[in-house]
């Protein structure tokens, strides 16, 4: 009887771990444009896109939470039309890029992006442009890197996790495992705003352990070391109106530095604000740059 006990305890052990496995499984974004650069940093991979014109102004753009580069493709193949030269680092844990060891802090993303930088050779200031997590590294980076960063420009910019019920919506839409109709619902919930109709590559494009490792992150990184993004870099911020994760980041950012924070608010957008609102994205990022680019 014992034995018998036992050996189903341990067929449930298999089965639980099994369910976590699978639900823990990438499911891959569509293709990232431009040219792919595989990079070794400390034994770890580190997967890198460059595209635009090589000697154009540099633009590094940072991806959401869980989510892959591939999401700025149309964004990146704008700001090249525009002569920008952008570089986009994954994520570890995304594509080809390693899982972290150990539990990463912000700074630890950030130092990846001065490796990619320094590999690359670019040495001169660099615009920034972080959407919803990728927001926090770009500030990360700003802060330990002043001198390295003109310019960030952020796209549904929080600075805390997202309340509970968006929280919740969003690890729903990472599981793979849940059934597609949950799933959608619960991306519709957490990314976009009332009555779009999410593109199927929001269906995809997620890695559930590069989110954890992201969460963590957030999680403990000390907020006064990095919120503020340094000590004089201008920040333009566009925020969703219909930003279930951050509905306050930007305007929160703004209280606290309004000598350096610009917002402007777009409406009809939720925090996926890439798919949402393509043109009116690349509009305001390269009135950013250019912006930059001309003083």
């Amino acid at each position: 009887m014992i034995k018998k006990l036992l050996l189903g305890a341990l067929a449930l052990v298999l089965i639980a771990g099994l369910l976590v496995q699978l639900s823990l499984r990438d499911n891959p974004a569509v293709a990232a444009n431009g040219e792919r650069l595989l990079m070794t940093r400390s034994g770890q991979s580190l997967e890198v896109y460059r595209h635009g014109p090589p000697q154009g102004p540099v633009v590094v753009l940072l991806a959401s939470f869980a989510r892959s580069v591939s999401d700025f493709n149309a964004l990146a193949q704008s700001l090249a039309d525009a002569g920008f030269q952008t570089i986009r680092l994954e994520a570890r844990g995304v594509g080809g890029s390693s899982l972290p060891e150990s539990g990463p802090l912000l700074f630890d993303y950030a130092e990846d992006l001065a490796f990619v930088l320094d590999s690359l050779s670019h040495a001169e200031p660099v615009a920034l442009v972080g959407h919803a997590f990728g927001n926090r590294v770009a500030r990360a980076f700003a802060a330990r890197y002043p001198e390295r960063v003109s310019q960030l420009v952020l796209l549904a910019a929080g600075d805390s996790a997202p309340p509970p019920e968006t929280r919740n919506a969003i690890f729903t839409v990472m599981l793979s495992i849940m059934p597609e109709g949950r799933r959608e619902e619960a991306l519709k919930q957490a990314f976009f705003a009332p009555g779009a109709t999410p593109p199927d590559a929001w269906m995809r494009g997620w890695y559930p352990r590069a989110g954890l490792a992201q969460a963590y992150a957030t999680a403990n990184t000390p907020k006064a070391q990095w919120v503020h993004a340094g000590s004089d870099t201008p920040i333009s911020i566009l925020q969703p109106e219909h930003d279930a994760a951050a509905q306050e980041g930007g305007h929160k950012l703004k209280q606290q530095l309004p000598d350096r924070v610009a917002v402007v608010a777009l409406a009809g957008a939720g925090h996926a604000i890439l798919p949402e609102q393509p043109e009116q994205v690349a509009q305001f990022v390269l009135a950013q740059l250019e912006r930059e680019v001309v003083r």
